[in-house]
């Protein structure tokens, strides 16, 4: 009986033992992507498109399972940023920009949900294609768990401990670009643009098979008509590079508070992950327990197994009370994150195009200014002559 008690005992401590969740142990440092990245015949253009929060649709219930929607929406932006700024310091792609959707062409589109993000875990379900349409990255789950640790090195300071992800998604995508024709890729991306132009025009340039590009007649280089599309393809990305300053400004105005709430959450969740553990295991040997209970009166269990539901309300917006410990200045935190969140989703500044005889106004949030840019785009292109013509955004 002993014997069978103990075998149990032993399994049991195995399975209770298992984590789920393996930090990314072959991320390059930026350094040796740089180098990698050195053999790339091209440097392509990347849009990221904001991430899908992975919320339920519904705050109330959102909140009901510790999570914080207004911080959700906050982090698909802000980890979009993040993953931006990784690809820029491998020095391998020439403009990466943050977008609000996935239309927008450009060499390379990057899509992705956040799956959990809880201060102590980051799982990112992600999806890369070129402009032919072909996979970079399809449905691949990125995810690192950090631990107190990283925050108590000092050699971590300024430092975010989920950047192994965003490494790790350059990483991929590099190894993948390696193995294609990057001039095919960024001449099937100039093809679509001016297509989308004047569609009469370049009709012939692509054929288009299950949602792959291919190459069918191309124009000559210097082709009066191309280069006119090429030319509103600059100002595209101008524009892309104009709105970067908004993301960018979000990101490092909420940065103090977002580092004080993941840094509290990483304790919150690991609370909650051992309680739920625990409180497995228990279940498991109830038996047993009652068993050693009758056979020794030392035996006792002093654990709280109730603490992983207390702590999953932890999770939310009063998470930055308990990080704080004061209540006023926790106030501000929590304020500052959904004060931000709000600015940017409601009116930013007005943009005012100018170019020759052209001059158009853009107003309302990110997404209505893209909207409305590509709306003027075929505009652009008829007031544009084969020559690049003075262009600012004001």
């Amino acid at each position: 009986m002993l014997k069978n008690i103990t075998t149990l005992f032993a399994l049991t401590f195995i399975l209770i033992s298992c984590e789920t969740t393996a930090p990314i142990t072959n991320s390059m440092t930026y350094e040796e992507l740089e180098l990698d990245a050195s053999t790339m015949s091209t440097k392509l253009d990347i849009n990221i498109v904001e991430l899908d929060p992975g919320l339920s649709g519904s705050d109330e219930v959102d909140r009901e399972n510790g999570l914080w929607p207004e911080l959700r929406r906050a982090e698909a932006r802000r980890f979009a940023v993040k993953m931006m700024r990784s690809l820029n310091e491998t020095n391998a792609f020439a403009n990466v920009a943050v977008t609000t959707n996935a239309e927008f062409l450009t060499d390379i589109v990057i899509e992705g949900t956040i799956q959990e993000s809880n201060g102590e875990d980051v799982h990112l379900l992600i999806n890369a294609k070129d402009s032919t349409g072909k996979p970079i990255i399809k449905n691949k789950l990125y995810k690192h768990r950090t631990s107190e640790y990283f925050y108590q090195n000092i050699r971590n300071k300024g430092k975010d401990p989920f950047d192994v992800v965003y490494r790790s998604i350059a990483g991929d995508i590099i190894k993948e670009l390696k193995k294609r024709d990057l001039e095919q890729i960024e001449l099937v991306t100039d093809l679509r643009f001016a297509q989308k132009l004047n569609e009469m025009e370049f009709d012939e340039s692509l054929d288009v098979e299950n949602g792959r590009y291919s190459l069918g007649f191309v124009p000559a280089m210097n082709d009066p008509m191309f280069i006119r599309a090429q030319n509103v393809q600059l100002k595209d990305a101008q524009f892309k590079n104009e709105m970067q300053k908004h993301y960018i400004s979000f990101t490092d105005t909420m940065d103090e508070s977002y580092k004080i709430w993941q840094e509290a959450a990483l304790t919150a969740s690991k609370q909650k992950r051992e309680a739920q553990r625990a409180a497995a295991g228990k279940a498991i040997l109830g038996a047993l327990i009652v068993a050693a209970a009758a056979s020794s009166s030392s035996s006792s269990d002093n654990y709280d197994y109730s603490a992983g539901a207390s702590t999953a309300a932890l999770l939310g917006a009063g998470l930055i009370a308990s990080a704080v410990g004061d209540a006023r200045e926790a106030k501000v935190h929590e304020s500052t994150i959904n004060e931000v969140s709000k600015s940017f989703d409601g009116e930013i500044a007005p943009k005012v195009v100018e170019m020759e005889d052209l001059q158009v106004k853009l107003e309302g949030n990110i997404q209505n200014q893209f909207d409305q840019w590509q709306t003027i785009l075929i505009d652009i292109y008829e007031s544009e002559s084969s020559q690049t013509n003075e262009f600012e955004i004001l």
